[in-house]
């Protein structure tokens, strides 16, 4: 009796373990079937491989297919958030009233502080006065220019001038050799005690910084020097600062904190009245134009060497989505931008098919820029970070890119709006907004795809590095 228990027991196991390794393998089954994401779209039916463009046209077939054989939508209830889209309806009108603003007070403030004006000063007047440095080194393009406007933001003095070879600075600041130079021809030291001292806040030590708890306006020290300002954020830590009148005069040049749709674009303004193209990148913008009409949009993709599928499909999404939403007709002009030049050429023959597309082939363009190259030599250990282009061509996709009239897209593999994609967008803003303007309709949008939202963004030190 119990042997005949036994094998029953036995039979009972072996058909339950049966019954559970059927069970894993039709749920494997199932869960391959079942992808939340389609996988890239790399060959066709008889095994022959596709480049990018062809890619993202079977991409495209099939999602209009799909779209098309689709169950039309259910009325969905009332929603409890909003679209990115919807949430910036309350941005219109605003900024273009408060960048207006901010436009006559930095006119106002440089047409008084201004290195034409303070030089004229007598001795006793100048020697009184007081400068902000802006040093900067040649190193990212993005980085460096925050460091720049920051100072300019506080105040008006520029130190030694980055990237002179491409960029020409406004003659209302000064370099730190023209202030040592006047200091001492005034007799500052001698006639007024007063010696020229710099007094060093880094912002990049949270512990030290002063931004927050400083009343900077009744430092004796006559330089200030404002360091590690990388990007937008260190300018506007002084509208959290504890003494009202260092915050009241944050909050007159960026607005109230708490009132997002009041922000001006205060650095595209900044950028307008201090920099400018040199002659020979100017001359390799104006080379791209070819004679015709400024751009419409532009699009900067920042690959890092990638030539990732997802990224393309969703910058080329967001364009349509953005030629659209501003009816620019049949034709709009595109400039389009990268680190990875490869990954440009890859894309603009799907961007061509709806529009003209615009970019700057430096390997094609004779002009004198391109013959200095000791000035414009690469970094090997910065290729995968700024890309193979020679250093200057970043100088003329800036520019080039910042005459767009409507929009600058961000698209990325793994960083999007960089503090590069961030100044060519302010400083387009700033260049379509003509003193007679009534309204303003530029944007700055950034492309995301699946993977970036659940691993790049993961990655970022802070927004937009």
């Amino acid at each position: 009796m119990r042997y005949g228990i036994s094998r029953r027991k036995r039979s009972s196991v072996r058909w339950f373990l049966i019954l559970c390794a059927a069970f894993t393998f039709i749920s494997w089954l199932l869960l391959n079937l079942r992808s939340v994401d389609a996988p890239h779209l790399t060959t066709t039916a008889d095994g022959a491989m596709l480049d990018l463009p062809a890619q993202l046209a079977l991409r495209e077939l099939r999602d209009a297919f799909f779209s098309s054989s689709a169950q039309p939508p259910t009325k969905s209830p009332a929603k409890n958030c909003a679209t990115v889209e919807e949430m910036g309806k309350v941005f219109e009108g605003k900024i273009l009233k408060e960048t207006r603003r901010v436009r006559s007070i930095i006119q106002r403030h440089f047409s008084i502080n201004g290195a034409p004006r303070i030089r004229e000063l007598p001795p006793e007047q100048f020697c009184k006065h007081g400068f902000v440095i802006g040093k900067a080194s040649e190193a990212g393009f993005g980085n460096e220019m925050y460091k720049i406007l920051t100072a300019a933001a506080l105040s008006i003095m520029l130190g030694k001038y980055p990237f002179g070879d491409y960029i020409l600075y406004s003659n209302l600041t000064f370099t730190l050799r023209e202030v040592k130079h006047l200091w001492r021809q005034h007799g500052c030291v001698e006639n007024y005690g007063r010696h020229l001292v710099m007094r060093i806040d880094d912002f990049e030590k949270p512990a030290k910084t002063n931004a927050l708890c400083g009343n900077w306006r009744t430092w004796p020290q006559p330089i200030i020097w404002y360091q590690g300002t990388t990007d937008a954020v260190g300018a506007q830590f002084f509208l959290k600062n504890i003494h009202p009148d260092m915050r009241d005069a944050a909050t007159e040049l960026f607005g109230r904190p708490e009132s997002l749709q009041w922000r001006p674009n205060v650095f595209g303004e900044l950028m307008s009245i201090l920099i400018s193209p040199s002659r020979d990148v100017e001359e390799a913008v104006n080379w791209v134009l070819g004679g015709g009409r400024e751009p419409d949009i532009t699009l900067h993709m920042r690959m890092l060497m990638n030539r990732s599928i997802r990224a393309a499909q969703a910058a080329l999404y967001c364009l349509k989505q953005a030629t659209s939403n501003l009816q620019l007709g049949s034709r709009p002009r595109v400039v389009v931008v990268s680190d990875t030049p490869s990954f440009v050429k890859s894309i603009v023959p799907n961007i061509s098919g709806f529009s003209e597309v615009l970019i700057f082939d430096y390997e094609l363009f004779g002009g004198n820029v391109s013959y200095n190259t000791d000035a414009s030599k690469n970094l090997d250990f910065r290729v995968k970070d700024w890309g193979p282009a020679p250093r200057w061509v970043a100088f003329v996709d800036f520019f080039l890119a910042s005459r767009a009239k409507h929009a600058v897209i961000s698209g990325a593999h793994k960083r999007v709006g960089t503090t590069y994609a961030q100044l060519i967008a302010a400083l387009a803003a700033a260049n379509s907004l003509g003193e007679n303007s009534t309204s303003s309709s530029f944007s700055f949008l950034s492309s995301f795809q699946s993977n970036l939202l659940a691993e790049g963004l993961n990655l970022q030190v802070g927004w937009g590095h």
